[in-house]
């Protein structure tokens, strides 16, 4: 056999198939009628979907452009996961597969031995995406259109309940550290005060000029900054390890700020007089009223946060809300009928064409060609 007979001859193939075109006909019949009886049999799947978005997250993000400090608007924002992923994370959870596996009574309904089975199975059935625009929808699969709807709703739910629970824990460890350090902080003003008025008293009344009062302020605040990183550096330990970026971040921000005042002690600023070209009894006196006023400027600071925690604690604010609620779909998902149906003509007649092809080369065996053109492979015989 020559390479030249395995050369595709169009009119050749369109006249063979024209020979066969009544066998041909009926193939495709058949197969349109297998193709809609099987996807007329095959189980419909219905998909609900519910579409949530996350609110603004703080995690360990502090803002100090409300402060009069010495760095205006300064903030420090340590990254992390996005408030979308952490949303993702709640809703992918065992905590809320458990509560759905216990709503719903999944084990029994998937007729399945252990809850760990079902776990998997409802992971199967439900898909999360995070689209460029910020949200998070929750699709999820049943063969009930009702309860794809119901079991996509109840997602939110416990969604919800769970970032409660997490944002309430939160809150109270924050509150419960900050009600220690306002405690210390009571008993280290009280001990400032105290040194400045017996300084006061055995020295007399010092005025300060408008430079010194300045240093004084500028420390203050720049303490008041590093005492509360250093507040949100203790929460911080608690989830991360001394060796993750956010741990890092905290520690070089607040030696950044310790270095900051090192130098306004030193060389000053605009408006600002070095501390060491004080006369020692001013130079003492700043250093014992600068002590006192930081100790308050960062009581201050800490009892407006320890505030806070209580209301996060007794109140925890929603982390997310509802943009789209899941709905009863009213056409299911999968089989796709047309298309199921168009690609099994399409397989059928690129089959029935390369069967036609191959006889027309003489490369199937007598009987096997006479399936679809008896006639020509008895001239192909004949020939």
């Amino acid at each position: 056999m020559s390479d030249r007979r395995l050369v595709w001859d169009l009119p050749a193939l369109a006249g063979a198939l024209w020979r066969c075109r009544v066998r041909l006909i009926a193939l495709h019949v058949a197969v349109i009628a297998l193709a809609i009886a099987t996807v007329l049999v095959l189980p419909r799947w219905y998909v609900s979907s519910v579409t949530l978005v996350p609110a603004p997250g703080d995690g360990l993000a502090l803002d100090f452009g409300g402060l009069p400090s010495a760095l205006p608007g300064a903030s420090l924002n340590l990254g992390g996961p996005t408030p979308q992923d952490q949303l993702a994370m709640v809703v992918g959870s065992r905590a809320v597969a458990d509560s759905l596996v216990t709503r719903f009574d999944l084990v029994r309904r998937w007729d399945l031995e252990r809850r760990e089975q079902a776990r998997e199975q409802l992971g199967r059935v439900t898909t999360v995406t995070t689209p460029k625009q910020g949200q998070l929808v929750v699709a999820v699969e049943a063969r009930d259109p009702a309860f794809a709807r119901d079991l996509a709703g109840a997602y939110a739910s416990f969604a919800a309940s769970e970032s409660n629970r997490l944002a309430t824990s939160l809150a109270a460890q924050r509150r419960v550290y900050l009600e220690t350090r306002l405690t210390e902080l009571e008993v280290e003003i009280a001990s400032a005060s105290a040194r400045v008025r017996a300084f006061e008293e055995h020295n007399g009344a010092v005025s300060l000029p408008d430079q010194a009062r300045e240093t004084m302020e500028a420390g203050a605040q720049l303490q008041a900054q590093a005492a509360l990183l250093e507040t949100e550096l203790a929460a911080a330990r608690r989830y991360f390890t001394d060796i993750s970026p956010q741990v890092q971040a905290l520690r070089d921000r607040i030696d950044e700020l310790r270095r900051q005042t090192s130098r306004i002690a030193q060389s000053g600023g605009t408006l600002r007089i070095k501390g060491l070209d004080l006369p020692a009894l001013k130079q003492q006196y700043v250093a014992l009223s600068r002590e006192q006023a930081s100790l308050t400027a960062v009581s201050e600071l800490l009892r407006r946060f320890y505030e806070q925690a209580r209301v996060e604690e007794a109140n925890p604010v929603p982390s997310f809300s509802v943009l789209d609620a899941a709905e009863l779909p009213e056409r299911h998902a999968r089989p796709k009928r047309g298309l199921t149906v168009i690609l099994a003509v399409f397989l059928c007649a690129a089959f029935s064409t390369a069967w036609v092809q191959l006889a027309e080369w003489g490369l199937l065996p007598a009987r096997a060609a006479r399936v679809l053109d008896p006639a020509g492979s008895t001239d192909r015989r004949a020939a």
